[in-house]
C-alpha cells in the first residue's frame, strides 16, 4: 500500500503507558461529563480503548493525513454543540476532544505528558464550573489521580507498581503545600469572585425576582435552597427585625407587581440613622440569582460591594448582574426607612392604580376611608379586617381571576404573603396612602455550629411600605393572619404542609446536626477560600500581627515566601543527597571524577543527561558505557524507591570503567 511504511508504529507506548496518560483524563474530565454533551464522552472513551489496544497491538497510528481532519472535525462539532467556543461548558468539551486527539499521535514520554496537563486544566475548570466544597474534595482525589498518572507517563523505564507510583505522587503534592498555602494568603488578591466565567445573559438562577404574581413567592416556601448565609459579630437583631431587603415593586397592572424599570434618576438618597441609633454590623455570603440586586438587612447604611449603589426606594443594587457568590459585609439601621424622604414624583406613582380592575376592592376602600379620620386609622382597620375576617394563610391557594385582589378579598379568603401584600397595597392606594410591595426574606435558621444564620428561599417574603405621617413606614400584613410567621420563622405557620423536607430532618436531632455541620462546612468554605478577597487578607495579615501592605509590598512577601518555599526542600534534598548512605549518588560522582580525568568535569548545573551526551561527542567510544550507567544513575536516584539489585550492577560496572586519556584531557595537562 502507498504510503504505508511512512506511518508511524505504536511501539514506542506500552498498553501500561497509555491507559495512565488516559487516566489523566478520565480524572481531570469526570466532573465535566454530565456538563457536555454526550457524544464527547463516547469520543474520549471509544479513542482512549482504540489507543491501549493499538499500543498492545502493535497497530500503525493514524497517519498525519487522518489526525489532522480528525482534529478539524472535532473543533468543528464543539463549535457547532455549543454555538461557540468559549465558556466552561464549550471550553471543556474542546480539552476533552483535544486530548482524545493527542492520543492518537502519543509515541514517546514527551506526548503522554502533553495528555496529561490536558487532564490538569481539565481539573482547573473544575473551579469554574462549581465552588461548592465537594469540588475541593475531588480536586484533591483529581489532583493525586493526574500526579500518579504524570509519574507514571514520564518513565523511561518499566512503570512503578500502583501503590509506589501513588506514594511518590502524593510525596510530590505534600511537599508543593507549603508553596500553595504561601502563596493563597500573601498573593495580591483582585476584587471580586476569580473561579468564574462569563454565563450567558440567561443564566439567571432560581429565587426572588423584580415582578410577583399571586403564588410566586409560595412556590418558594417549598425551597430549602439557600439564599444567604449571614454572620453578626456583635448584637443581633430580634427575629421581628430580620428583613432582608430586596426588590422594590411600585408598579401594580392590576394582579400583579413590577419594579420600575429603568429606576428613575435622581442624586443617591442620605445615608439613612447616620446621626446614630441602633445599627447592626453583618457579613453576607449571598448565592448567585442573575440579576443586580442584592441583599441587606433593613435599612442598609454602608456596604463593601465595589459600584454598587442605593436607589431611590432604598433598594441595593450592584453595578452587573450576581452570576457568581459574592461575600461582603454591610452596616444597616433598622427604622432607617423612616428617614428616608420621597419627591412628589415618587408619592404620585405609588398612588396610581389600574381603574377598571378590582372594583369591589375599590369600593371597600373608599367605604372603609369614609368611616376612619386619618391614615394611620385606615391602615388599622384594613389590618383588622385581615383578623376578622375568616382568612387563612396557605401555600396551596385557590386560583385567582383577572380581578386577582377582589377575588382574595372576597371570594377566597386563602392566601400567602404576596396576597395579603397585594391586597393591603392596593387598598392602602385606593384609600389615599401612598404604598408599594417590598420582596425579600424575612427571618433565618440559626446554625449553632457555625454561629451564623441560614436564610434559604423557603424564607422568602412580601410586605409593604406606606407613606405615613411624612415617612416611609413598614406594614406586613402577615403578622395579622399568621404571627408565628414572622417570630418563628416559616416553619410555624405551616407545620404539616406536604412536601417540607426540613421537617423530616429536624425530627431527627442526630440528623439535624449533621445537616447543619455540613452547611457549617460549606459556610467556613464560602468564607475562607472563595471568599477570601483583598478585605478578608487584610483582615488576615492584621490578625497575624502585620500592618496591612500594599499590592507591590505584597507581591514581594509571597516572592519571598515562594523563594523561601522552594529553598528549604532543595537544602532537604542537597542534604539528603550528600548522606553517606545514598549510595547512587556516590557511585555518580565517582564515574564524574573518573570522566573529568579522561574528557571533562561536569559543569555546574549541568543535568545527568547532557552530561552523558557530550561525553558521547567528546569520547563516541565511552558512549555506549556511559549512556547505559547515567541510565541506571537516573533509574536508583529518582525511581522512587532502592533498589540493591541495581545498585550493585552500578557498582560492578564502575569498577570495570577503566578509560584511557583522550587527546582533549591529555592536552590539557
Amino acid at each position: 500500500m502507498p504510503g504505508a511504511a511512512a506511518m508511524p508504529r505504536a511501539a514506542a507506548d506500552t498498553p501500561q503507558q497509555i491507559a495512565w496518560a488516559a487516566a489523566a483524563l478520565f480524572f481531570g474530565g469526570l466532573p465535566h461529563l454530565l456538563a457536555v454533551v454526550p457524544w464527547v464522552a463516547l469520543l474520549v472513551a471509544a479513542v482512549a480503548a482504540w489507543r491501549i489496544a493499538a499500543a498492545a497491538r502493535g497497530w500503525r497510528l493514524p497517519s498525519l493525513w487522518i489526525r489532522v481532519p480528525a482534529t478539524v472535525l472535532g473543533f468543528l462539532a464543539v463549535a457547532l454543540s455549543y454555538r461557540s467556543i468559549s465558556g466552561v461548558d464549550a471550553g471543556s468539551a474542546l480539552l476533552l476532544v483535544m486530548g482524545a486527539m493527542k492520543l492518537l499521535e502519543t509515541r514517546n514520554e514527551r506526548d503522554r505528558i502533553l495528555v496529561v496537563f490536558i487532564g490538569l486544566f481539565l481539573l482547573f475548570a473544575v473551579f469554574l464550573r462549581e465552588q461548592a466544597i465537594w469540588s475541593s474534595a475531588w480536586l484533591a482525589v483529581g489532583t493525586l489521580g493526574t500526579g500518579t498518572a504524570l509519574v507514571q507517563s514520564a518513565r523511561r523505564e518499566r512503570l512503578l507498581p500502583p501503590g509506589r507510583a501513588v506514594r511518590l505522587a502524593g510525596r510530590l503534592l505534600l511537599q508543593g503545600l507549603p508553596l500553595a498555602g504561601a502563596l493563597f494568603v500573601l498573593f495580591p488578591r483582585i476584587p471580586g469572585p476569580f473561579w468564574s466565567l462569563p454565563e450567558a445573559p440567561s443564566g439567571g438562577r432560581s429565587g426572588l425576582a423584580e415582578e410577583v404574581r399571586p403564588g410566586d413567592i409560595s412556590a418558594l416556601a417549598l425551597s430549602d435552597e439557600i439564599a444567604l448565609r449571614a454572620r453578626f459579630p456583635a448584637a443581633v437583631p430580634p427575629a421581628g427585625e430580620l428583613y432582608w431587603r430586596g426588590p422594590v415593586l411600585e408598579q401594580f397592572d392590576g394582579r400583579g407587581w413590577t419594579a420600575a424599570q429603568p429606576p428613575p434618576p435622581a442624586p443617591a438618597p442620605p445615608m439613612p440613622g447616620a446621626g446614630g441609633g441602633l445599627q447592626y454590623d453583618y457579613g453576607l455570603v449571598l448565592e448567585p440569582q442573575g440579576r443586580r440586586w442584592l441583599l441587606a438587612l433593613e435599612t442598609p447604611l454602608r456596604w463593601s460591594v465595589p459600584g454598587a449603589t442605593l436607589s431611590p426606594a432604598m433598594q441595593l443594587l450592584s453595578a452587573t448582574p450576581l452570576r457568581d457568590r459574592l461575600a461582603y459585609r454591610a452596616r444597616s439601621v433598622p427604622d432607617g426607612i423612616g428617614a428616608v424622604r420621597a419627591t412628589p414624583q415618587a408619592l404620585a406613582a405609588n398612588l396610581r392604580l389600574p381603574p377598571d380592575r378590582n372594583p369591589r376592592t375599590l369600593a371597600l376602600a373608599t367605604r372603609l376611608r369614609a368611616e376612619v379620620a386619618s391614615d394611620r386609622a385606615f391602615l388599622q382597620r384594613v389590618l383588622a379586617l385581615f383578623g376578622e375576617e375568616p382568612f387563612r394563610y396557605t401555600l396551596t391557594p385557590p386560583l385567582l381571576g383577572p380581578q386577582a385582589v377582589d377575588d382574595f378579598l372576597f371570594r377566597t379568603h386563602a392566601g400567602f404573603c404576596e396576597h395579603y401584600a397585594s391586597a393591603l397595597a392596593v387598598l392602602a392606594r385606593a384609600g389615599g396612602i401612598p404604598a408599594r410591595v417590598v420582596v425579600g426574606y424575612q427571618g433565618g435558621e440559626h446554625n449553632p455550629i457555625g454561629d451564623y444564620w441560614i436564610v434559604r428561599q423557603a424564607h422568602a417574603h412580601a410586605w409593604v411600605e406606606v407613606w405615613l405621617e411624612g415617612a416611609w413606614r413598614r406594614v406586613d400584613p402577615t403578622a395579622a393572619v399568621a404571627p408565628g410567621r414572622i417570630e418563628q420563622g416559616p416553619d410555624a405557620s405551616l407545620a404539616g404542609t406536604p412536601g417540607r423536607t426540613r421537617q423530616f430532618w429536624r425530627a431527627n436531632p442526630l440528623l439535624g446536626r449533621m445537616v447543619l455541620s455540613w452547611d457549617a462546612a460549606n459556610a467556613a468554605w464560602d468564607r475562607w477560600v472563595l471568599a477570601f478577597g483583598p478585605e478578608a487578607q487584610d483582615r488576615l495579615l492584621l490578625a497575624l500581627g502585620f500592618r496591612v501592605p500594599q499590592t507591590a509590598q505584597l507581591a514581594v512577601l509571597a516572592g519571598a515566601a515562594a523563594a523561601l518555599c522552594l529553598l528549604l526542600p532543595g537544602l532537604v534534598l542537597r542534604r539528603r543527597a550528600s548522606r553517606p548512605g545514598d549510595r547512587p549518588a556516590r557511585l555518580y560522582a565517582t564515574l564524574c571524577q573518573r570522566l573529568a580525568g579522561c574528557v571533562r568535569a561536569r559543569q555546574p548545573g549541568e543535568s545527568a543527561g547532557h552530561y552523558a551526551a557530550a561525553i558521547a561527542l567528546a569520547r563516541p567510544d565511552l558512549a555506549t558505557e556511559v549512556r547505559a550507567m547515567t541510565d541506571l544513575y537516573l533509574r536508583l536516584r529518582y525511581g522512587g524507591s532502592r533498589d540493591p539489585a541495581g545498585e550493585a550492577e552500578f557498582s560492578r560496572r564502575l569498577r570495570a570503567f577503566r578509560p584511557a586519556r583522550g587527546p582533549a584531557a591529555r592536552g590539557r595537562r
